[in-house]
């Protein structure tokens, strides 16, 4: 049951950004996709501090993208909309909520950079915490983010991802929802 409920009520995420010189970040695009991988939302967002650091080799965006990009406050309206009630699919989700002002139940949250059953699968030290592109080569033998990172890209790559080890999903990335966390009690 957890499974199709996943299956129908999920939505895969990924956000790229500029910003001012320096290290400050802002939502630049964002970019939602169905379990099935068609794009529910791709916009292009225009922050409220002008971006003068585009960071065009990680972010694929360049100045003539924002052109009539959409302002944040109704990208962000919009974006919420989408994800409203669904569990949310991603790869190191944590900038990505912070840039949308964004605080998820945690139960709704998929986020494939901390998954241990993906680890395992990629035949990696469930330590180590590795890059999107390095679990999607060696888990779906695929190369993405060759050139620049394309935000619909990797979000389907992250739903993909995930699709791979669905069924195990909670046990694995977090043991106190598995059963065998709570025989020592019964």
């Amino acid at each position: 049951a957890v499974v199709s409920t996943q299956r129908t009520g999920s939505s895969g995420i990924n956000a790229e950004y500029g910003g001012p010189k320096g290290r400050r970040s802002a939502l630049a695009r964002c970019s939602i996709v169905s379990y099935e991988g068609e794009i529910l939302y791709d916009g292009f967002v225009k922050p409220m501090m002008p971006i003068t650091d585009y960071r065009t080799k990680w972010s694929g965006i360049r100045p003539k993208d924002m052109v009539g990009a959409t302002p944040v406050i109704e990208a962000r309206r919009v974006i919420l909309k989408h994800l409203k009630g669904k569990f949310i699919v991603g790869h190191d989700l944590r900038n990505d909520f912070e840039a949308l002002a964004f605080k998820p139940h945690s139960r709704l949250v998929k986020d494939t950079s901390t998954c241990v059953a993906l680890r395992h699968l990629a035949g990696l030290d469930a330590n180590r915490k590795p890059s999107l592109r390095v679990l999607t080569r060696l888990i779906r033998g695929l190369d993405i983010q060759k050139a620049s990172h394309c935000s619909v890209e990797d979000a389907r790559a992250a739903l993909e991802l995930f699709k791979a080890v669905e069924d195990k999903w909670d046990e694995t990335s977090n043991p106190y929802l598995g059963d065998s966390y709570w025989e020592h009690l019964t």
